[in-house]
């Protein structure tokens, strides 16, 4: 190989709900592949860098594929989760338009053997399956010294025909200790001061083969962190400020050495710095082990239970055993933890009258302090994947891959068991939050007609246009993710057709955006029609991404990526019911109140 090349690992975010600032997108594989490949070396041939996160939190998908060029990386490595994954190979396919020698290597949970979707995609050159540093650092020293890959790498496929190594997927055996990747935190690859937030991996592997998750496909037994590494990882968390600490291990009451991690994390934070939180099984916890929690500040966990029936238990390959369960959340609550307890709906095996039986438990019992109600994903790679067929779950074919129908289930009765657990436990899960606007229009307190951008180097944030206008939107292409697209109209039955277009043109160009459309009538407020938001709405649903599909199994819901959103004058005035109820079918109804709409045209500000 001539010269140094750059490897730029990304991780996108999940999608944000509108224009607050993303939290919590820390890129932790990312930070292990690079670690692990500086450690053996290939730091020497390659420059390793992993995207900011100022960047990959806040561009559009155009100003992305920019800021990606700008970099010139010889290889594009994507983490890929069920949120990120469709937006990811959008992004690949736009970067090998432009440089169609950039090689793109995709890994994460997203890419199995049966993900059929991801694997086939044109612009995707290697593909790593399971466990990713020692592929990762197989693949580079390959390349650092050919043009290809020439012989089958362990958990690598090569994508693409006449490929001498995609005859055929050999697996990788996981690395022999968590010690070779411990920890990018120490190694200044990832700092924790940034989000206060530590990311925390003591362990992989899972004794339990629950058919809903993929992770114990990946390991054929526990693989652990040794005690000094995980001590000068808590170190730098106390030097950086952390205030929540976050173990990712699947189980973590799996491990027979429970209590003298619970006493090391409680040594290294005496002072209660930060909290931490974990999942684990409930059964099995005592009351001496529910009182190391505590004295290692677990303020909250979450306990899984899913279902109470035993033919959904068993067609899972999880047995609950319930006595065990009361006994350990009882002494969880007792110890001064707060319980997060999880059920399914959708699983193989539950009836409605079951997944009632499994509310009206949790509820008689009170063994929670919050419940999580989640709709059944039949991810792949898993064993509900796999039997699908004999198991007659249909299924969404693009993430979240939620299950649209069961042998007893269809997705009506879903929607209505859904709506009861809400009744029940008196709360909504992944509730659309009231529509935000961004900061800065607020802080203007004018609507000026232009393209307002947070700096001169940034991509837009909002832009408003009065109709009618004539020729071209005049819409900029390079945007945040979370854009607002204002529109100010005295007939919008007469401007549908112009909103459309720009509407349509924007999602041409960023078709992953989270998009706010604000429609303000000036003058009656009767001039904007129910007939014209249903043909908003069907542009704006033309292309369907990840938080379309998981609002589209919630009942009641406007779905998540893009929103409509109707400005109404806080002078007092009659609205008439049935155009609101027309109104509402498609946007929510904000009122300026102090707002001063600025009328005459202005300059744009760019």
């Amino acid at each position: 190989m001539t010269g140094r090349r750059r490897v730029l690992l990304v991780q996108l975010p999940i999608p944000p709900l509108g224009p607050q600032p993303i939290h919590g997108n820390i890129p932790l594989a990312a930070g292990y592949l690079s670690l692990y490949a500086r450690r053996c070396g290939l730091d020497r041939w390659f420059d390793l860098e992993i995207l900011p996160g100022q960047l990959t939190n806040t561009l559009g998908d155009v100003a992305f594929v920019e800021a990606i060029l700008a970099r010139q990386p010889w290889l594009v490595g994507f983490t890929c989760y069920l949120w990120n994954v469709e937006r990811s190979l959008w992004l690949a396919e736009q970067l090998k338009r432009r440089a169609p020698e950039i090689r793109i290597l995709v890994g994460g949970p997203e890419i199995t053997l049966d993900n059929d979707w991801v694997l086939q995609h044109p612009s995707v050159d290697y593909a790593a399956i399971g466990e990713g540093e020692g592929t990762f650092v197989e693949l580079l020293q390959v390349l650092a010294h050919l043009p290809e890959v020439t012989r089958p790498i362990p958990g690598l496929i090569v994508v693409g025909k006449g490929s001498p190594a995609c005859n055929g997927f050999v697996p990788r055996s996981p690395l022999p200790s968590l010690d070779l990747v411990a920890s990018p935190y120490l190694e200044g690859i990832l700092d924790p001061a940034e989000e206060k937030i530590l990311l925390l991996e003591t362990l992989r592997g899972c004794v339990f083969k629950c058919k809903f998750c993929y992770y114990p496909k990946s390991y054929d037994r526990l693989y652990f962190l040794s005690p000094e590494p995980l001590r000068a990882i808590l170190r730098t968390a106390r030097q950086a400020g952390v205030r929540e600490v976050i173990l990712l291990d699947p189980t973590l009451n799996q491990r027979r050495d429970l209590p003298e991690l619970l006493r090391l994390l409680a040594e290294a934070n005496p002072d209660g710095q930060w909290t931490c939180f974990g999942e684990l099984r409930a059964e099995g916890i005592t009351d001496e082990l529910a009182r190391l929690l505590r004295l290692a500040n677990f303020t909250e966990v979450e306990v899984g239970l899913q279902s109470v029936e035993p033919r959904a238990m068993r067609l899972m390959d999880r047995n609950n055993n319930l006595r065990a369960f009361e006994r350990g959340i009882t002494a969880l609550r007792r110890a001064g933890i707060r319980v997060k307890v999880d059920l399914i709906i959708g699983l193989p095996g539950d009836t409605p009258e079951s997944v009632r039986r499994s509310m009206e438990y949790l509820k008689q019992s009170g063994l929670y302090d919050d419940v999580q109600v989640f709709h059944l994903m039949v991810l792949p790679g898993t064993d509900f994947r796999r039997e699908a067929q004999l198991l007659a779950l249909k299924h969404q074919s693009r993430p979240p891959y939620y299950v649209t129908r069961t042998a007893d289930l269809d997705l009506a009765e879903m929607y209505r068991l859904w709506e009861e657990a809400s009744a029940i436990f008196e709360r909504q899960w992944d509730d659309l939050p009231d529509p935000e606007l961004p900061p800065s229009l607020l802080a203007s307190r004018t609507l000026i007609p232009g393209t307002i951008a947070l700096s001169p180097n940034h991509p837009a944030e909002w832009s408003v246009l009065h109709l009618p206008v004539s020729g071209p939107c005049g819409l900029p292409r390079t945007v945040t993710q979370a854009f607002t697209l204002w529109f100010c109209s005295d007939d919008f039955v007469r401007d549908t057709p112009v909103v459309c277009r720009c509407v349509e043109e924007l999602l041409q160009h960023n078709p992953f955006l989270t998009l706010t459309v604000v429609l303000e009538p000036r003058g009656k407020i009767s001039a904007l029609t129910g007939q014209v938001l249903r043909r908003l709405w069907s542009v704006c649903q033309q292309r369907p991404t990840y938080l379309d599909r998981y609002y589209s199994v919630q009942p009641g819901q406007l779905a998540g990526a893009k929103r409509l959103l109707v400005c109404l004058p806080p002078l007092p005035h009659a609205e008439d019911s049935t155009w609101r109820a027309e109104i509402e079918e498609f946007a929510n109804i904000l009122y300026l109140h102090e707002w001063q709409p600025v009328r005459e045209n202005v300059p744009c500000r760019n």
